[in-house]
């Protein structure tokens, strides 16, 4: 989607910020975590053991990939699995299948944990630990092959050195649509970074990729040609890849800049599409009206729906009529006679609850099967909340809305990355919508830590707590080492500003210690080892190029480094800009003189083009953007360091 440039302001910063005291720390709860939080989770007493031989009873409903996944689990614990169609009756034992695939796992969830997976919605589960006759038992009980998998990943995380707790989980998603969709503009991610979100999405529980990036031409300027080579190998790979991983894969046509509605030839130019994804195993299907022209394109669509006789020029009635049919007639020729799910679009007018002719047009018309997507009350929606999804469901005339979420897409703000946490989506939405799909980053690795949020919000809205899901993935994202941690969520820091959120943030850690910098430098006594702070988090912030890269996510650190070689550049300036003030107050001009020239030095080097991009044509432009983070605070340290030098 098209959006408008935003320019940044820093404003006033908050003097509340070094009001705040040390945080309050946690209890310990006894149950471990989970992510996303389970509907249902609590302790059963004695746990089971996996080291030594452990069986997997598998039924007919098992997947390799769920059998990888606890393979993978057991032998962390230091166990050997062994695959097996019935118990052995001795030595551990982990029972996997839906009630109907392998009964067993049915009956041992009934007895664990007093009922089976039997009722939940669709990507349900139930696992239990304990003794089941006197034999160490874990089963993973899912409503289908989904749930199973989503249960293995529940398992994993259960793990604790040898064990698994006692415990009982009864869980399930409060919405059936879960993941993303690529539809920014700019530089399209890489074959291996799809592939890897993939494998993302299917560890958090996400299911949805909803494939439609801006600028792969076969999608929208050539959406007639079929893919061929290594574009063809690479689809079908991302297709194998999400199926493996218990992911959707929509496949999204564009074909609104050029379409004739009501062609019998490109309306089978799209069968002929959809067919070829099809044949790869793509089972979902998406049209796109999304930033099109507001015009009819054929002799044929200006007869069928004559335009002329609307009283008011932006009444796009025939607009939405003639999408309409088109749409419909795919969701009754083709999606419904080979049993797909139910086609989705996004219409041309996708924002804002306020009712207009095409909206109401274009929900009267749509066969009702079809499933809308809406970004909110604008195209950047910063709350979005129950009385305004209730409200777009009427305007839109459907119950089958989902959300187009412009989280935490950057390609109206290229030179940005978003690090915060997901914010300011009602708890409550799963009644009212089928799901999210989050419009990720240019930087597929550094959109992960939104991507968490979106998967922990949407399974539980009622438990989603934004800055302990953050806590979480960052943690994951980085891994055990404290030193690469601290690193991330130095970084992290920095990069805090939404521009379409109210109150803007910006990066808060930095701009307190800057605060309490100035304020001590002012004569306050309260902040009498401020100096010393903020030289230890410049000089942690002057480490990211080089500690990043030993984050667990490798492809995070590489995302990202353009701008953790900006954030190192101006730490180094601001540690020079500290040391003119020093030398300033010491009366020793020649050392001031020197430290700021030393610290432009620096900010000039702030200004390089390192960024790579892609016109609206296709076109790549490399190293053609300057990254900019810091949310202005540096620059803030720079304008009120300059003023002390200058006299002024």
């Amino acid at each position: 989607m098209m959006y408008p440039h935003n320019s940044k302001r820093l404003g006033a910063f908050l003097v509340g910020l070094l009001a705040l005291g040390p945080a309050i720390a946690a209890p310990t709860h006894q149950l471990p975590e989970v992510w996303p939080s389970p509907q249902e989770i609590s302790s059963s007493g004695k746990g089971v053991s996996l080291d030594g031989t452990v069986t997997i009873v598998t039924g007919n409903d098992t997947d390799a990939a769920t059998i990888k996944a606890i393979k993978s689990v057991v032998s962390s614990a230091g166990g050997k699995a062994v695959l097996s169609s019935y118990s052995s009756g001795h030595g551990t034992q982990i029972v996997i299948g839906t009630g109907s695939g392998n009964p067993a796992a049915a009956a041992i969830a009934t007895a664990l944990a007093g009922k089976s997976a039997n009722g939940l919605t669709a990507d349900g589960y139930v696992l239990a630990s304990g003794q089941y006759k006197d034999q160490p038992s874990i089963v993973l009980n899912g409503v289908d092959k989904r749930g199973i998998f989503y249960a293995s990943q529940t398992l994993r995380q259960l793990v604790d050195g040898q064990h698994v707790p006692g415990i009982k989980v009864r869980d399930w998603p409060l919405m059936s649509i879960r993941g993303s969709i690529e539809g920014f503009y700019g530089v399209p991610w890489s074959h291996q970074a799809r592939l890897d979100q993939l494998v993302f999405y299917g560890m958090h529980k996400l299911n949805t990729y909803i494939y439609t990036p801006k600028d792969d031409p076969l999608l929208r300027a050539k959406w007639r040609t079929l893919y061929e080579g290594d574009d063809l190998k690479q689809l079908e790979e991302i297709v194998s890849t999400a199926n493996t991983n218990h992911v959707d894969f929509t496949f999204a046509l564009s074909p609104g800049n050029d379409l004739c509605y009501s062609s019998d030839s490109d309306f089978n130019a799209t069968i002929t599409k959809f067919n070829q994804a099809h044949n790869l195993g793509v089972r979902s299907f998406y049209i796109a009206f999304d930033d099109i022209p507001e015009k009819l394109h054929c002799d044929s669509d200006q007869r069928k729906w004559n335009k002329t006789g609307s009283s008011n020029a932006n009444d796009y009635k025939w607009l939405a009529d003639a999408q309409a049919y088109y749409l419909n007639r795919i969701q009754k020729e083709y999606i419904k006679p080979k049993g797909l799910k139910d086609l989705e679009t996004v219409p041309t007018n996708y924002a804002g609850s306020a009712p207009d002719p095409y909206k109401e047009e274009f929900g009267t018309q749509l066969n009702k099967n079809i499933s809308i997507q809406w970004t909110g009350e604008g195209v950047f929606s910063d709350q979005i909340n129950d009385t305004s999804v209730q409200r777009a469901d009427k305007t839109y005339v459907t119950d089958k809305m989902f959300l187009w979420d412009n989280f935490p897409v950057n390609d109206g703000n290229r030179d940005r990355l978003f690090l915060n946490p997901l914010t300011g989506r009602a708890p409550n939405l799963y009644k009212y919508l089928l799901g999210f799909t989050s419009n990720p980053m240019e930087q597929a690795y550094a959109s992960m830590p939104a991507l968490a949020n979106y998967a922990d919000y949407t399974w539980n809205g009622p438990k989603y707590d934004a800055n302990k899901s953050m806590d979480a993935i960052l943690w994951e994202l980085s891994g055990t080492n404290k030193t690469v941690h601290n690193a991330l969520l130095a970084f992290v820091d920095l990069n805090q500003n939404w521009p379409y959120r109210e109150p803007e943030v910006y990066a808060p850690q930095l701009s307190s210690d800057i605060a309490a910098f100035w304020a001590s430098r002012n004569g306050s006594s309260k902040y009498h080892n401020a100096e010393s702070a903020l030289r230890t988090r410049l000089a942690l912030i002057s480490t990211l190029p080089d500690v990043l890269p030993s984050m667990a996510m490798k492809g995070f650190a590489a995302d990202v480094e353009p701008w953790s070689i900006v954030a190192m550049q101006w730490a180094k300036a601001c540690q020079h800009l500290i040391s003119m003030l020093n030398a300033i107050a010491n009366g020793n001009k020649k050392k001031a003189d020197s430290e700021f020239n030393i610290a432009q030095e620096w900010v000039t080097k702030t200004n390089a083009t390192t960024v790579d991009d892609r016109d609206d044509d296709g076109k790549d432009l490399p190293n053609s953007i300057t990254p900019t983070t810091g949310d202005g605070v540096f620059e803030w340290f720079l304008g009120n360091a300059t003023v002390v030098y200058k006299g002024e």
